[in-house]
């Protein structure tokens, strides 16, 4: 990605420093992949309620619908006193040339950054941006913002505020790198925190989408926090390992915030959502009491599910969930690091389907370690389930997983954004054109297969 604004922009930009700019640096591909799912960013709406509650001045520049050049111009011409941005593994090349170009054009501007990839890197991104938060960003990342713009300093010189005092932050000093461990909030002060600002977003564009590619109107909730699991290519640098899960009150006072925007299905993006089964009860039995006539899919683990939990999803509104089935053979499951079975798996597909839930299944063949006799199975089992929708994937090590630490080598010049696509990304021992091409013959027979009432257990 490259800017092309002219230089002229650069003269428009005549005013003082004021107010906290929020960016979303994702762009849409002109040819977007299949499995394109577009949500307004969460990580950006708590931040702008919370700063808002500050009664810091704060703009919102979420780049799904617009240009790279639209998000510099508009920046630019704002000439915010701070400049933040949300970084994952897929989105920082966008954002690097966004840092690039609104450097030039607002040499005053303080540039900050956080999310998944900054909190495994903060020391290289610190080489770019003036200040790195790491994990959670509440509290602290509006605070630092709020005692900056009324410190006085500049970006050359942020000596007036207590650094020590803001967990997760790193940044250059001289030739050392200052860092403060980050936090993870007990589930007390989460529920303190004002509801997400979902008034920046252009609704009616994420609405558009949602019709015109599902026949509804999704966007998306985070209701719990963290994962107590540990899979060998799962990165959680941000929420970690410890699952919290705030009181129903809060999270459907949340949900009619929402509805109110228009919407008409939740997309529940927690990793650990039916992790808890009484939560996973009270929260469905809570949506049944109030009358609300949403409908919701998510995420589930297979493990833990019975008939009741199942039947009483589905009466609550439950529509789809994604399954992380990863493989056809146990032994490559435990190389995986995943505490459930195949036959656990199957089990869970089955009662889904019988409860009239769409069921989706994640798959990953040509793991590190695993055999030819594992792929076989792993493809066979994929074809055969009646799952509504399959992914069949190789291996993205995630910075931050296990996996990624023991494959030692990564191709640096790999285009990340391309994480659905078959292509190894470091050296494997197994042949990319013969797996794609066996990727490929099980998604035919798959879609071969008729109609998923057709495909029953």
């Amino acid at each position: 990605m490259r800017s092309s604004l002219p230089q002229k922009l650069r003269q428009e930009v005549n005013r003082m420093p004021e107010g906290i700019a929020l960016i979303y640096p994702f762009f849409r591909e002109k040819n977007p992949v299949e499995e394109e799912k577009l949500f307004p960013p969460l990580s950006v709406a708590y931040l702008a309620s919370q700063m808002k509650e500050r009664s810091l001045r704060v703009s919102v520049y979420d780049g799904t619908f617009l240009t790279p050049d639209d998000v510099i111009r508009n920046v630019a011409r704002d000439a915010p006193a701070i400049i933040s941005m949300y970084l994952m593994i897929t989105m920082c090349g966008n954002a690097l040339v966004l840092v690039e170009a609104l450097r030039k054009l607002l040499p005053g501007t303080l540039f900050i950054a956080g999310g998944p990839l900054a909190t495994v890197y903060p020391d290289r991104f610190a080489e770019v941006f003036d200040v790195v938060f790491c994990g959670e960003g509440d509290l602290t990342v509006p605070r630092f913002c709020e005692d900056y713009c009324k410190s006085g300093c500049d970006p050359c010189d942020i000596s007036r505020l207590d650094l020590k005092s803001y967990p997760g932050i790193c940044l250059r000093i001289r030739e050392s790198v200052f860092i403060v461990p980050a936090v993870h909030h007990p589930v007390e002060v989460i529920e303190s925190l004002p509801l997400p600002d979902r008034s920046v977003f252009d609704h009616s564009r994420y609405q558009e989408f949602w019709e015109r590619t599902s026949g509804c109107r999704m966007t998306s909730i985070m209701i719990t926090r963290g994962c107590p699991y540990s899979c060998d290519f799962c990165s959680k640098p941000v929420w970690g390992t410890y699952y919290r899960k705030p009181a129903l009150e809060r999270i459907f006072t949340e949900i009619r915030d929402i509805l109110g925007y228009g919407y008409n299905r939740l997309w529940i993006a927690d990793d650990s959502f039916t992790l808890d089964t009484g939560y996973l009860r009270a929260f469905c039995r809570k949506k049944i009491m109030e009358g609300l006539t949403f409908t919701w899919t998510c995420l589930s683990r297979v493990d833990g599910l019975d008939e009741e939990i199942v039947g009483l999803m589905k009466d609550a509104g439950c529509m789809r969930v994604y399954l992380g089935l990863e493989s056809g053979n146990d032994e490559t499951l435990h190389l995986m690091g995943k505490r459930a079975s195949v036959e656990e798996g199957i089990e869970a597909v089955r009662l889904f389907r019988q409860a009239g839930i769409e069921t989706a299944g994640f798959f990953i063949v040509g793991y590190p370690g695993e055999s030819e006799e594992s792929i076989d199975e792993t493809l066979a089992l994929a074809a055969s389930l009646p799952l509504t929708e399959i992914s069949i994937n190789i291996p993205f090590p995630l910075p931050g997983s296990p996996l990624f630490s023991r494959i030692g080598s990564i191709d640096t010049t790999a285009d990340w954004r391309m994480a659905n696509e078959v292509s190894f990304i470091y050296k494997s021992e197994f042949d990319e054109p013969l797996l794609r091409q066996r990727i490929r013959k099980a998604k035919d027979v798959f879609r071969d297969r008729g109609s998923p009432e057709a495909r029953m257990l």
